[in-house]
């Protein structure tokens, strides 16, 4: 439990100036806190904060309430106000003093507190990427949930920051069960999703944790050993693309082209892991070069089938009017994959190109044999980047 603020540390919150990660609307001049103690709102003006931060003033509105519960108030007040508190810190973008301003709620009225508060400090750890604390916070939200839009939205959240920890055991149960419990409501009309939104994501977790599967799944010598490697490789990249199929059924449009990119970077994978793997070491040079022209003709229906993918989703995206990053993603891909078509081959007696040099374990920062931005600090674009949801509100 968070240490509780005392009365100077509030008002050094009230005086303190915006943090640097806010965000400004373009155009829109920055609003400045105050900056001394003059400038501070008369204490008890409660009313004025809510009012502030209803009209878009976080940083007035953090100086106000900060002013009031460094006042002398009662606890149906300060109940009132460290919410919003942490409220109008989630505004200017500052998500730890948020987190400890529900903190410093929980310290004093976590026994009654409601699930939407433990939601709102899941999403604040979740934007400072402390996954297993939003996680935590989300299981305690679908206790007190009785929606089932809410237990749908607190369980996917919850698998979601497991699934950024990589505890994929453990992220898949709750990602279930919020698609079974959105099933279930919908058989029983229990209640009207405004989006599906978190049903689409659930179901996309789901299908990536068979990706990353089947991702892991080394092709090994000796040959009796590849042929099982082989069929649990092709046996995750089927739960996979089920996964994906399933995810557009969710109907929600970021979900279905994240799925339709996905699935058509699925193929290119899988063609890479055969096309790559090992080759036996009693092959002579003519037999090497017999054994990649057959490998190159046997792989090209895998190939055709990631360009269908790639044109089915971007064909639905551009009916619906629909633009992303995994649509503009989905295009880049298109393009690579007809000029290597076109190109024809020019690698006689070796492998293609890898189609997905991103999705290479060994694939780190600054590797300029693959396709992927080398100024990227993250060790794989495909994981850290693609895995990250369009941001909801918090």
């Amino acid at each position: 439990m968070a240490r509780r603020w005392t009365c100077a540390l509030l008002l050094l919150a009230a005086c303190a100036s915006k943090p640097t990660t806010a965000s400004v609307t373009p155009g829109e001049p920055e609003r400045a806190a105050p900056t001394t103690p003059a400038d501070l709102p008369n204490p008890g003006s409660l009313g004025d904060a809510e009012a502030a931060l209803a009209a878009g003033e976080p940083a007035r509105a953090v100086a106000l309430f900060a002013a009031y519960l460094a006042s002398e108030h009662d606890p149906a007040g300060a109940r009132q106000a460290y919410p919003g508190l942490a409220r109008a810190h989630e505004q200017l973008g500052d998500f730890a003093a948020a987190v400890r301003a529900y903190d410093e709620y929980l310290s004093r009225f976590a026994a009654d507190a409601p699930g939407d508060l433990y939601s709102a400090r899941g999403a604040c750890h979740a934007e400072l990427a402390q996954w297993q604390a939003s996680a935590d916070d989300f299981a305690a939200a679908f206790a007190r949930a009785t929606l089932p839009s809410a237990q749908v939205e607190a369980l996917t959240r919850q698998g979601y920051a497991l699934f950024q920890l990589g505890d994929f055991d453990h992220a898949d149960p709750p990602l279930k069960q919020a698609d079974e419990i959105f099933l279930a409501a919908q058989d029983a009309r229990r209640e009207r999703f405004t989006t599906f939104y978190f049903v689409g994501m659930a179901r996309f977790y789901r299908a990536a944790i068979h990706h990353r599967h089947f991702r892991e799944i080394a092709i090994r010598l000796p040959e009796k050993v590849m042929a099982e490697d082989f069929a649990r490789k092709f046996a995750a990249l089927e739960q996979a693309q089920d996964g994906y199929n399933y995810t557009v059924k969710a109907r929600h449009m970021f979900w279905v082209s994240a799925a339709g990119y996905q699935l058509g970077s699925l193929f290119e994978e899988f063609y890479d892991a055969m096309m790559y793997a090992p080759v036996p070491e009693w092959l002579d040079e003519a037999q090497r070069q017999t054994y990649y022209e057959e490998l190159k003709n046997q792989l090209r229906p895998v190939v055709n089938k990631a360009i269908w993918v790639f044109e089915k989703n971007l064909e639905t995206a551009r009916k619906l009017g629909y633009d992303s990053e995994f649509v503009a993603r989905t295009e880049a891909k298109l393009s690579e994959l007809q000029a290597v078509l076109l190109a024809g081959d020019t690698s006689l007696g070796r492998p293609h190109p890898r189609l997905a040099p991103e999705a290479r374990p060994d694939w780190s920062p600054g590797d300029t044999s693959t396709t992927a931005d080398p100024a990227s600090p993250e060790p794989s674009p495909v994981d850290r980047k693609l895995f990250v949801p369009e941001p909801t509100p918090l």
